[in-house]
């Protein structure tokens, strides 16, 4: 029978087929290994899943949206911007932003709803719903909280407010509160209520889904409100009860009345571009700010997360590829070639993918659904339970990619192995280590190239487009950062051949392990290689928040100092019938109300205890003040001008402006000349400008005691700055009054045409004085100190401005209570202090700690890792060791050892390249410098190989089964 050698169809289909039933026959067999892969690589498909989950369920559908907002009602209509001449609203009504061609007239009063019900009646009954603050009175302090008037239980609500426990309100002084109201006030259904609007009986608690139960709100219906109570404009909703829909057209006309629409109709079919007459992102909130940085950041970290696993993957299919090295060499050795054998192995990750894909995604999604249900059930109702099914499936189909990714390296090994080679029971050695060294040189000059390249994007600016130039530098930077990781694990075979030909003058254990990784490099490379991953992902985490801590530190505006608070001298009060209507106009007239500093003062300390300072600040008149009880200001254009009154400040020296780039940020951000105090004309406070004082004052202000030549200066006259931009050459600095209210003239760079940061304007009056520089502790907004006698010298008006308080502890809840209630009886009712200065999100070094725990558990886990599949795959040698004799902890000690080179190896690695990749992403941002934690880092790279070297030493057993040597005739 003549031999056919005609090619048959279908045989790559058969070598898939056999190659997928050999792979899941070892699976099975071998299932500890199996599991390790296939767990590698569903945790992180796990956290994606739970991760979208978790965001998807943030984000309301459009008929949730509906029920949310405006329960069963066709729409609502509010007046929040009624005093604008003219408005467009976009299709989400007030869910979003609004146009308006001018600002609001000073004779344009706001409007009603007798402004637009001719519009509606036909149609809808008006339900109205208001939010007002109300207050109650417990023990001796005064709380305030949000009071919803209006029928909150009526049908058209439902699904907006729900009732949870006891019954709707039927008049007679009964109310509802949500379950936060009812707890805050420690009330029971049944139980009596008394604040400023009167005495309520509790009878049932009520849901708001537009926020959390924790929230505290109280609900009451019109009826029961006194008289005298009428919310304003922006207190109240227009909801519309009926049938039909709520249109375009309907919106069109409302728009005319100053009113705006939000309704269903809008919401489901939003009006297109050309019936709005501009886009709808014109409407849309204004991004966030960080929004590109966290982008970017984390499709870095994304990735550098898959690599991670990838080569963790990759180190437990190299383990499994050596321990099959026997079964793969008798399927070569009947016939099988060498791409059956490649297919395998990679057929072992595709099975072994897709089962850590199905299973990370399922036990994903029910934590994500854990999370949401726990989320509701403790009272969080912005969460709808979304499942982004299509995305799963995408997720899922991720997982096999990872797990032909892993396992092509040890499957490329495997097919390239002769078959001589392959049935030797002995370990062969690698002899490509000139090949790695050179393809290692290679890589690292390509990732290299790349990192620069898209450095150049970012300081250069070559392509105009910044998002185009952002989104390609991010490809640049995630391509750059893979082959920058792939250079070192190349290059890790080399280094760890002359670590070994240079470690004759190490202990034994150490001597037997640099020479045992540099001649089993098919075992080292791949455990350091995961280790590497880890490390970079981990110190790229810490770099990233470091930056972007320091950076949010560095643009904090400071009001006062640390823990100081202000209580202001002059209250502004509006005529008693203005108050509380809702035509009030935006040029009602309002008095100025002058406080006693003495009594504040007394009032706080006693409330704060004796660790508190008040100290009275004096200082510059402020010119609206100024101009509102001067006699002679006249009205010009809406606003007053008075010939008597001015504003004071220093005048910025030629040479000492700070420069903005088109982007609004300084050119350059380290230049001297854009920090610190009055460096900008951003932040708020109500120091005055120009502070006049001796020494306590000073020292108030600087948050230290002042130095003897500022001390000195203040007694000749002369002026302590706190800011050296405002230092002339010849050591004075000048003193300016200017109208606050003219066109300022801002300097400009010819050759650049870039506007200054601070605006200077023409001076009515100028006077040199001896300056001294004397920097505050934080950059607080004053520009100097003079004395009293300067300031009447130069004829400069001043007062007390405020009481200064430095407190030397947080305030409790409670004492911050009892501090409102004495200073309104110190200085009457809706009296209160300004915000207490607390700085920056203060817990960044500890959450930076935290990061430490993490990314080192993260490097931690890997190395764990790492160390069972080496102990698993040294076992013979530890084998051999034992049957010679070797003390057992010789044996530990070895391994200890062996974890400790590979650790420290990745670490280092590690390290390095989260640097280069984090510093160069950050390059895109300006503002954002490079913090790299020394310390953090310092310790995680000492911690994790320690910790490494300590689980080996544990886990390697003292005694051990002498293996069989397996030959093969």
């Amino acid at each position: 029978m003549p031999l056919n050698l005609e090619p048959q169809h279908g045989d790559k289909k058969q070598q898939l087929k056999l190659a997928l039933r050999i792979a899941w026959l070892d699976i099975r067999r071998n299932r500890g290994r199996s599991a390790l892969i296939a767990a590698l690589i569903a945790v992180p498909i796990l956290m994606i899943s739970a991760a979208l989950v978790a965001g998807f369920s943030k984000m309301p559908s459009t008929e949730e949206t509906i029920r949310t907002e405006l329960g069963q009602s066709a729409g609502r209509i509010s007046l929040q911007y009624s005093d604008l001449a003219s408005l467009t609203q976009g299709p989400k009504g007030d869910l979003s932003s609004v146009m308006s061609d001018s600002e609001a007239e000073p004779e344009q009063r706001n409007g009603t709803l007798d402004d637009f019900k001719d519009l509606v009646v036909s149609d809808y009954d008006v339900l109205p719903l208001s939010s007002s603050p109300l207050a109650t009175e417990r023990g001796d302090a005064t709380l305030s909280f949000n009071a919803v008037i209006g029928d909150v239980l009526n049908p058209a609500f439902d699904g907006k407010y729900n009732l949870l426990e006891g019954r709707a309100a039927t008049g007679n002084r009964e109310a509802l509160g949500t379950p936060g109201f009812m707890q805050r006030f420690d009330l029971q259904l049944g139980d009596q209520f008394s604040n400023n609007a009167g005495d309520f009986t509790m009878v049932g608690t009520v849901r708001d889904s537009s926020t959390n139960d924790s929230i505290p709100t109280f609900f009451a219906a019109e009826s029961d409100m006194p008289e005298n109570f009428a919310p304003g404009p922006n207190e109240t909703m227009y909801y519309l009860l009926g049938q039909k829909p709520a249109t375009w057209a309907l919106a069109t006309e409302l728009n005319q009345h100053g009113a705006i629409l939000t309704s269903a109709e809008l919401l489901r079919n939003p009006p297109t571009a050309e019936q709005i007459g501009a886009p709808e992102d014109r409407f849309a909130d204004a991004p966030s700010g960080n929004g590109l940085d966290l982008i970017a950041t984390g499709a870095l970290i994304a990735t550098l997360a898959m690599v991670e696993v990838a080569l963790l993957a990759g180190a437990a299919f190299a383990v499994g590829t050596r321990k099959q090295r026997h079964d793969l060499a008798l399927l070569a050795a009947t016939g099988a070639e060498a791409g059956t054998l490649k297919s395998v192995v990679t057929a072992s990750g595709l099975w072994l993918g897709l089962i850590g894909g199905v299973a990370g995604a399922l036990a994903g999604t029910g934590v994500g659904i854990a999370w949401v249900l726990l989320k509701l059930r403790s009272g969080e109702n912005q969460l709808w339970l979304h499942i982004p099914w299509p995305l799963m499936l995408g997720v899922i189909l991720l997982a096999p990619i990872a797990g032909l990714v892993s396992a092509y390296v040890p499957a490329r090994a495997v097919a390239k192995q002769a078959l001589n080679d392959a049935l030797r029971s002995g370990r062969t050695t690698s002899n490509h280590s000139r090949r790695n060294l050179r393809r290692g040189i290679l890589w690292l000059a390509l990732s290299i190239l790349l990192l620069a390249l898209s450095a150049s994007l970012s300081v250069f600016g070559i392509i105009q487009d910044f998002e185009l130039r952002s989104y390609l530098a991010l490809v640049l930077v995630i391509a750059g950062s893979i082959g920058l990781i792939s250079a070192f694990i190349l290059l890790s075979a080399p280094l760890l051949r002359l670590v070994a030909a240079k470690s004759a003058w190490l202990p034994l254990p150490l001597r037997l392990a640099t020479r045992d990784s540099a001649r089993n490099t098919g075992r080292t490379v791949p455990a350091v290689a995961a280790v590497l991953a880890a490390a970079t992902l981990s110190s790229a985490l810490l770099i990233y928040w470091s930056s972007a801590s320091h950076s949010e530190n560095e643009n904090y505006q400071w009001s006062y100092n640390l823990n100081q608070m202000a209580l202001p001298l002059s209250v502004q009060e509006y005529s008693p019938s203005a108050v509380g209507s809702v035509k009030m106009a935006s040029a009602d007239p309002f008095t100025t109300r002058r406080i006693n500093a003495e009594d504040v003062s007394n009032a706080a300390v006693k409330a704060l205890g004796p660790r508190t300072s008040a100290q009275t600040i004096p200082g510059a008149i402020d010119q609206g003040e100024c101009t509102r009880l001067d006699p002679d200001s006249v009205e010009l254009d809406g606003i007053l001008h008075s010939p008597h009154c001015s504003t004071w400040a220093l005048m910025e020296p030629s040479g000492h402006q700070c420069f903005v780039a088109p982007d609004g940020k300084p050119v350059d951000l380290q230049d001297w000349r854009c920090h610190g105090s009055m460096a900008s004309d951003s932040g708020f406070s109500s120091l005055p400008t120009i502070v006049v004082g001796g020494e306590e004052i000073l020292e108030a202000l600087l948050g230290r005691k002042p130095s003897s030549e500022a001390l000195q200066t203040l007694r000749a006259g002369g002026a302590v700055i706190s800011n050296p931009v405002y230092l002339n050459e010849d050591e004075t600095t000048t003193l300016i009054s200017y109208d606050a209210d003219a066109d300022p003239q801002e300097s400009a760079d010819a050759s650049q045409q870039w506007s200054s940061q601070r605006a200077s304007f023409s001076p009515q009056s100028s006077f040199p004085l001896l300056a001294t520089v004397e920097e505050p502790a934080k950059p607080i907004p004053y520009y100097a100190v003079i004395s009293p006698e300067t300031a009447s010298r130069i004829g400069m008006p001043y007062d007390e401005r405020l009481v200064l308080l430095s407190l030397g502890e947080l305030p409790s809840d409670a004492v911050n209570d009892t501090l409102l209630v004495a200073l309104a009886e110190a200085a009457g009712e809706n009296y209160g202090p300004e915000k207490l200065e607390t700085g920056p999100n203060s817990s960044v070094a500890t959450a930076l700690w935290q990061l430490v725990g993490l990314s080192a558990l993260v490097t931690f886990s890997a190395t764990g890792i790492t160390a069972g599949l080496a102990l698993a795959d040294g076992r013979e040698d530890h084998s051999v060791l034992a049957s010679i004799g070797a003390d057992p902890r010789l044996r530990k000690s070895l391994s200890a050892a062996q974890l400790f080179l590979t650790s420290i190896f990745g670490t280092l690695f590690g390290i390095m390249a989260g640097i280069v990749a984090a510093g160069t992403l950050q390059l895109l941002f300006r503002d954002m410098a490079l913090i790299i934690p020394w310390t953090q880092l310092a310790i995680m790279l000492l911690v994790v190989p320690c910790a490494g070297s300590a689980m080996a030493w544990l886990l390697t057993k003292g005694r051990l089964h002498v293996l069989r040597h397996r030959t093969l005739a």
